[in-house]
């Protein structure tokens, strides 16, 4: 039904179009220009080069299009890239859950990597915790979709999330913006930007974002009447750079920041009545967290098990920060990079998912990349060595307290190269070599059952294409790639026979095939994709007979799919953007161990309280719903000595489970066509006011679900607000 309302809205749309392309008067407008359909420069393959040359499936936003499309952090990239599925980790308040084409992982404890990797300004993200970051002074973002273990290494097998800070400017400015909104929303954010001298600039900005939270904690019994707002956001960032010539050769970029999050994380509260055939929320409210009918909160229960809508303590305090050197030489006929970070994290959760569940995690890491690139001639190349390391402190109880610690040092070289046949030919290659050490020292601390072990793994990843360009404006493009995830352990052990489990590491192998376009003098941008994944040693998370829950790995899974993205510029003001993504995901080869997992026990209603390999090959993947997509439109009116900014998008997506046992009920995710809008005054003197609200329909929906108390993690409902910037 969604997806027939997405072709008519589609249609509408674009009918709309024609219309209001009829007049088609030119008009000279700084807001209508900046954005105006043309030339996208991104960085995927590390190094610029116009969006419509690249071989590569990758969704770009410039700073017009973050605010436009009103992107305030990582989540709200949602909808805005084909095949991508993001939500707040389960029971949390920063970690990110991220799936592209239906690759991703949602365990956001320590001894788990990620499958999606977050970069920020080069530096890769090492843990989910933290990387729900907010988005600050931003020049760029890429969402590259698809493995992208070449260029990028590991644990980026599902694809890589680039966020890319505006550089220190050779100029004297400034500009503050402040939010107002309902719930009461408030940001604060600053932005100073200094010219030291002819050759140095420096760049500050702060942000400090605070909301009251969305739901109401009602407990019974012995904790009645302490009812209180739960859910709040409260953010302070602080982010500095200095950028300095040397001299026309050699340059540095010196980064640092550091985040302050004291929001609550997600609390869980009961399903609706009217989803569930028995149970969940007796006033039908997600926004309410009360107990369920017959249970009394006790002040007897012990802490670690008190029952939905009795569990008061939802808080959370993260601090995390990092610095970076980035030193370039930009010399004759090829270019020299050395990036450095170092990143640390510091994140006390508690919260509740089935059961109370309290969470420290306390990690460091440092990566050192050397490149050497290509910068003019009729081939393009690039060679690197990449280090990379880690120290993690996890301390966690879930029922019981687990202690959990390890370390990891990985090693990388790498290389790709594209050879240019002819002026329409290119062919392009790349490896990339990675040796990797993991370190587990692990302990149930009641049962004092344990694991100390050392892991070594090795890949070689590598990528081989084709693109061929029809004519000025058709690009067509085939490609071979592959990428990993790191292999680890099983953060739990529950039982003896289940005791921190290893897991194999992850591979993936890609084919993708597209075409890119700008059609009708350039009027009309079309891309469009197709690729087929053969996906080995999934990791995934779940009860297995006889171990509890644990960590395991599923043989083959297959997933193909096909991405549209388009961009109309109807008239020289007027714009319509969209995108669409197709998935088809099924488990290919399932053992005995696997299928358990997968089907809890047998506890899928489809097997019928018995584990069977038949009936788990069945199930939908998680996190991968069968179609995502979005319209959208952009209108610039030059009006009273400045521009009047319209812009707006309709989103659609189809059901999927948030679970792998695709039960209990609740756990079928079922999202509703979600409205976002804004509108935004930029006068030529500086200043600017803009309207905005996001899911104009106040739908309430979730997006993650524990099987445990019908409970149910919601998303945000309308909010709106005023937004007022100066700029000078």
């Amino acid at each position: 039904m969604a997806f027939r309302t997405f072709l008519a809205a589609t249609v509408a749309t674009s009918a709309l179009a024609v219309t209001l392309s009829a007049p088609a008067v030119a008009q000279e407008d700084d807001a209508a220009d900046s954005r105006r359909l043309g030339t996208v420069l991104v960085t995927a393959q590390r190094t610029e080069e116009n969006l419509q040359d690249v071989p590569v499936a990758v969704t770009a936003l410039s700073t017009e299009d973050i605010e436009d499309k009103q992107v305030q952090n990582i989540r709200d990239l949602q909808f805005l890239a084909p095949n991508i599925n993001i939500a707040t980790n389960t029971g949390t308040a920063s970690a990110a859950r991220i799936f592209l084409r239906g690759v991703g992982e949602d365990e956001s404890r320590g001894a788990v990597d990620q499958a999606v990797g977050i970069y920020v300004d080069g530096i890769y993200i090492g843990r989910s915790v933290g990387s729900l970051m907010d988005v600050v002074d931003l020049e760029q973002i890429e969402v590259l979709r698809g493995p992208q273990g070449t260029l990028y290494g590991r644990n980026t097998i599902g694809g890589a999330i680039k966020l890319t800070s505006v550089k220190p400017q050779f100029e004297n400015s400034a500009n503050v913006l402040t939010t107002i909104g309902n719930e009461g929303r408030l940001d604060l954010r600053g932005t100073a930007n200094y010219q030291i001298d002819d050759r140095t600039a420096f760049r500050l900005t702060a942000l400090h974002r605070e909301r009251d939270g969305f739901h109401t904690l009602r407990p019974n019994g012995d904790f009645e009447g302490q009812d209180r707002d739960v859910g709040r956001l409260h953010t302070l960032a602080v982010r500095g750079s200095l950028y300095h010539e040397f001299n026309d050769v050699w340059s540095v970029l010196i980064s640092a920041d550091q985040t302050l999050d004291r929001s609550d994380p997600i609390p869980d509260s009961a399903a609706p009545n009217g989803d569930l055939a028995v149970g969940g929320d007796v006033d039908n409210d997600i926004f309410t967290i009360e107990p369920l009918e017959g249970t009394t909160c006790s002040a007897f229960t012990p802490g670690n098990f008190q029952p939905l809508g009795c569990f008061t303590d939802y808080n959370q305090r993260l601090k995390s920060g990092g610095a970076s050197v980035n030193i370039e030489a930009a010399m004759e006929g090829v270019t020299f990079t050395s990036l450095t970070g170092v990143r640390n994290l510091d994140d006390n959760l508690s919260t509740r998912i089935g059961f109370p569940y309290i969470q420290d995690t306390n990690q460091d890491q440092f990566s050192q990349e050397f490149t050497l690139a290509s910068n003019d001639g009729p081939h393009d190349w690039l060679l690197g060595a990449y280090y990379f390391t880690e120290q993690l402190e996890l301390n966690t109880t879930f029922v019981f307290p687990f202690s959990v610690n390890t370390e990891t040092e990985s090693f990388a070289l790498f290389g790709q190269g594209t050879y240019n046949v002819t002026d329409q030919l290119g062919l392009t290659g790349g490896l990339r070599y990675t040796t990797e050490t993991k370190e587990l020292d692990a302990e149930a601390l009641l049962s004092g059952l344990s694991r100390i072990d050392e892991r070594d793994f090795s890949n070689i990843s590598y990528t081989v294409g084709a693109d061929y360009r029809f004519n000025e404006s058709v690009l067509g493009y085939a490609k071979f790639s592959t990428g990993f995830k790191s292999g680890g352990w099983s953060p739990d052990a529950f039982s003896p026979a289940a005791v921190f489990l290893p897991v194999r590491k992850e591979t993936l192998e890609s084919f993708e095939a597209g075409v890119k376009t700008d059609l009708f003098n350039d009027r009309v941008r079309f891309n469009a994709t197709y690729f087929f994944n053969t996906y080995e040693d999934l990791q995934i998370g779940a009860t297995v007979p006889g171990l509890g829950f644990t960590r395991f790995n599923v043989p083959e899974t297959e997933i193909q799919g096909l991405e549209f993205e388009w961009v109309v510029q109807a008239t020289d003001n007027f714009q319509i953007n969209g995108n669409l993504g197709l998935l088809d995901a099924e488990y290919t080869e399932i053992d005995d161990v696997a299928a358990g997992g997968l089907t809890n026990e047998g506890a899928t209603p489809a097997c019928g309280g018995v584990v069977s390999v038949a009936c788990a090959s069945t199930l939908d993947l998680k996190n991968a719903p069968e179609y995502k997509a979005t319209i959208g439109a952009l209108y610039t009116m030059p009006i009273q000595g400045g521009d009047l900014i319209f812009s707006g998008d309709i989103n659609f997506e189809d059901d999927s489970w948030s679970l792998v046992a695709n039960d209990p009920p609740h756990a079928l995710i079922d999202v509703p066509t979600l409205v976002n809008a804004r509108v935004k005054y930029e006068a030529e003197a500086g200043w600017s006011v803009a309207l905005w609200g996001k899911n104009l329909g106040d739908e309430e929906y979730y997006r993650a679900a524990s099987a445990g108390s019908f409970s149910t993690y919601a998303s945000e409902p309308l909010t709106y607000g005023i937004e007022l910037g100066y700029e000078f």
